[in-house]
């Protein structure tokens, strides 16, 4: 599975698609928080059996995360 890459540079949360492995398989970051929020669960269903995670790139803190694997 081919990754994708958005990146916003001035943004403050991610959206990390990862692996069983922990090999991240696509990511997209976004300036609010609301908007990443909404985007989450979207990505979850186009990737099913996979963890997809919203975290802040300041503090490292996992603010959601999908079921997976």
């Amino acid at each position: 599975m081919a990754g994708k890459v958005s990146l916003v540079l001035d943004a403050i949360y991610d959206i990390l698609i990862m692996d069983a492995d922990g090999q991240r398989l696509e990511l997209e970051s976004y300036k609010d928080l609301e908007t990443a929020r909404r985007r989450l669960p979207a990505l979850a269903a186009q990737y099913p059996g996979t963890k997809v995670a919203l975290w802040n790139r300041h503090t490292r803190v996992i603010l959601a995360e999908s079921e997976g694997y």
